[in-house]
């Protein structure tokens, strides 16, 4: 099946410098289990729970699970690079309406 013009390769590095490629449709708004996606704002490439961010430490690690703070040494990150397009934006403005965890008002 040949990939469509609404379709994106992303690609991330794996353990043992590994590439693994993965056909994403931006235009799909939902994940798996119904809720709104965490989204590059650029290209909206969708990030997955595997793909993984370094910090200036070398902690790797995801992080759209800690809202852009490191685990390693706790830096908070305000600008995220994109694993597709390769492009950094404001971490927050990946988030898409109603993603923000409550109480936070979408901010940590």
């Amino acid at each position: 099946m040949e990939p469509q013009l609404d379709q994106s390769i992303s690609y991330y590095a794996k353990q043992g410098g590994r590439f693994q490629f993965d056909l994403k449709d931006k235009n799909e708004k939902k994940d798996d289990s119904g809720r709104d996606r965490i989204r590059c704002p650029k290209c909206q490439w969708n990030p997955r729970p595997s793909d993984r961010w370094m910090c200036h430490c070398t902690h790797t690690w995801n992080t759209f699970d800690t809202r852009g703070k490191c685990p390693g040494c706790s830096f908070q990150w305000s600008q995220t690079m994109c694993l597709s397009c390769r492009e950094w934006s404001e971490h927050e403005s990946w988030y898409e309406k109603g993603d923000a965890p409550q109480g936070t008002g979408g901010h940590l």
